[in-house]
């Protein structure tokens, strides 16, 4: 077997390194060169339930030009709502001149270039007055790409500690601390990370429900939904992950040269032995779907790389391509990338047995 990680550009200037470009894993049986990467598509805007409230409110109480509530995955951080206040309106403000007013909510950011992930090291709210006199040449380095100065922060944790996001505040000029900001936040935060892990706690039973829903439009053969199905499945993924940010993995199967219906069917078993709690769905003539709404990066090469072995191990001869939803792009977009890489994939394997 063999893998291939598609390739980001090469890294050089600040601007460079801030965004995550989507990549695709190839896994199959032979060895080809690495599927280059699409290009990163616009996203979407979610609508976190319960941060319009949080943002505006300590957006009134001026301080720092701009709010934002952001979710965690382990490869990036996205913001996934953004309050602009009327400090970073005002005559002489330098907000608009950095390069944090031209964020998109829905933009996810490489977590090295992210400041939460620096500055966020425990669940106690940070206030930091100016960035540009830290003692850590990196935390300088980022905060000037950004074009900030001002950060105050908290981290949004699940019930179990682990950190789901953070509650920020931005300025471009160094804060001016005239309040109680640690108290403010903690507050704050305490509301959206109970509100963020009820949302979240609450998608595994909507998955299931989609799921079934789904089973409408379904494979007579395998009885798993067919690509009409896979279809719904995603638009469904969609409006449930991408207000709460959660991650969105995505594995296609292409399980080769299938002769008979009893071939088909043990495949199909071996995919969904080996697969676990995802979404299964036929979506082709050989071509399997497996959708895994809130799996991480390494939970979704994990399973790609144990469903591609176990395959294998029963004589199938496949190709295996996996990848993540960048951000709150469309799912649609997701499932063109990875289709495309799988079918580069086949194309070369089949270039590869006829010279």
């Amino acid at each position: 077997m063999r893998q291939a990680q598609s390739l980001s550009p090469a890294a050089g200037t600040w601007d460079d390194e801030l965004a995550v470009a989507p990549s695709v894993q190839v896994l199959d049986t032979r060895t080809a060169a690495p599927a280059a990467p699409a290009a990163a598509s616009v996203w979407s805007r979610g609508t976190l339930p319960g941060a319009q409230a949080a943002l505006s409110l300590l957006g009134s109480l001026g301080g720092v030009d701009a709010w934002t509530v952001t979710r965690i995955t382990e490869d990036t951080w996205t913001g996934l709502a953004v309050q602009i206040t009327a400090q970073a309106a005002a005559p002489g403000s330098a907000w608009p001149q950095s390069r944090a007013a031209r964020y998109e909510a829905g933009t996810p950011v490489s977590r090295d270039r992210s400041l939460c992930h620096h500055l966020l090291t425990g669940p106690q709210p940070t206030v930091v007055t100016d960035l540009a006199r830290s003692a850590a040449p990196d935390l300088r380095r980022i905060s000037e790409g950004w074009g900030l100065h001002g950060y105050l922060g908290i981290a949004l944790l699940a019930p179990d500690g682990s950190q789901l996001g953070s509650l920020a505040g931005l300025s471009a000029r160094p804060l001016e601390v005239d309040r109680n900001w640690t108290e403010l936040l903690a507050v704050q935060a305490g509301a959206l990370q109970t509100s963020l892990s009820a949302d979240i706690a609450a998608l595994h039973g909507q998955r299931q429900e989609a799921f079934e829903r789904s089973l409408e439009s379904h494979d007579d053969v395998t009885r798993l939904p067919n690509r009409r199905g896979w279809a719904a499945l995603l638009a469904t993924e969609e409006r449930l992950a991408t207000p709460v940010g959660d991650p969105v993995g995505m594995v296609l199967v292409d399980l080769g040269v299938i002769r008979t219906v009893r071939s088909l069917r043990r495949a199909v078993s071996v995919v969904r032995e080996s697969a676990g709690d995802v979404q299964l769905a036929r979506v082709g003539p050989r071509q399997l779907g497996l959708l895994g709404g809130g799996h991480q990066t390494s939970q979704v090469s994990r399973m790609a790389n144990l469903v591609q072995a176990r395959l294998e191990g029963a004589g199938y001869r496949t190709a295996t391509a996996h990848t993540m939803r960048a951000g709150v792009e469309p799912l649609a977009t997701t499932w063109a990338r990875a289709e495309h890489a799988l079918v580069q994939a086949r194309r070369e394997q089949a270039l590869g047995r006829s010279r």
